[in-house]
């Protein structure tokens, strides 16, 4: 069986012949969605050849100028495994649904609300963020926290003029989803500093004197918690001191702490700015 729906990449870089790094990164994010949608749908950890055979999404068709390929899902002994929904075509409109929760979530936390997110006795989640308080079926966030992934690699991908817009479409041109590069950075969970500076005891074990950037493992009984943590030179310092570092057993890292806080997940520490090294 196949269906009427299009994946559709706009840009400059879709001009002229398709450039292959975007063209790649564009599919694989597309396929990582179907299979987030998979897994959720199914409540497997990983797609077998035997769930690939079952379920496959192929280019019926393609168009020059942006990229815009025609699509068809095709499905053999689906129903068997699926025990969250009763028609496999309904896979559609549960990738539709999960990615407007993810959009209803991400723009609460853009807005500073700090959404918090709560398990239902009827199998229900709700979203909570002040006076907000919207209810989902339990499909549908299965379905979000498990296509994130796909979609951030297409979050990503965004940038004027190169990568515009991404859809992929339904019959009569309706959007299962869209991202547009105005909207870059959208499903990606804000971050803050805290403008308090704090003094570290690690061990430097990585440094990239290209990018300015590590990894540190904290000492334990510290500001943050005993761990690996990546950590960017902001102050100005020569890398040389950073490199030298990696000789010692350990040196105080002077830096600020930036923080991720992600609907989905717990907050956790993004990365260390580094102010100051001392051996």
């Amino acid at each position: 069986m196949q269906d009427p729906y299009r994946f559709e990449m706009h840009g400059t870089a879709f001009e002229g012949g398709d450039r292959v790094d975007k063209l790649a990164v564009g599919l694989s994010g597309l396929q990582h969605i179907f299979d987030g949608n998979y897994r959720a749908l199914t409540g497997k950890k990983r797609i077998s050849e035997l769930d690939r055979e079952r379920y496959q999404v192929r280019v019926t068709g393609y168009k020059e100028g942006s990229f815009i390929a025609g699509l068809g899902a095709v499905y053999t002994g689906l129903q068997a495994v699926l025990p969250l929904t009763a028609d496999p075509l309904q896979i559609w409109e549960h990738t539709k649904n999960g990615f407007d929760f993810l959009k209803f979530v991400y723009d609460l936390a853009h807005a500073g609300k700090q959404p918090t997110i709560q398990q239902n006795g009827d199998g229900n989640v709700a979203v909570v963020a002040g006076d907000t308080y919207n209810t989902y079926n339990g499909t549908v966030y299965q379905v979000g926290t498990q296509i994130i992934g796909g979609v951030r690699e297409l979050d990503n991908l965004l940038g004027v003029p190169a990568v515009s817009r991404i859809a992929l479409l339904g019959p009569k041109n309706n959007p299962i989803f869209e991202l547009n590069a105005a909207d870059k950075g959208r499903f990606f969970p804000p971050a803050n500093i805290d403008e308090s500076p704090v003094h570290l005891v690690c061990d430097i074990f990585d440094f990239n004197k290209y990018e300015n950037v590590g990894r540190a493992r904290v000492a334990p009984d510290q500001a943050v918690l005993q761990g690996n943590y990546r950590f960017r030179n902001i102050g100005d310092q020569e890398v040389e001191d950073f490199i030298l570092s990696m000789t010692e057993k350990q040196v105080r890292l002077h830096c600020l702490v930036k923080y991720v806080h992600d609907p989905l997940s717990d907050s956790k520490i993004d990365e260390l700015l580094v102010i100051k090294v001392d051996a």
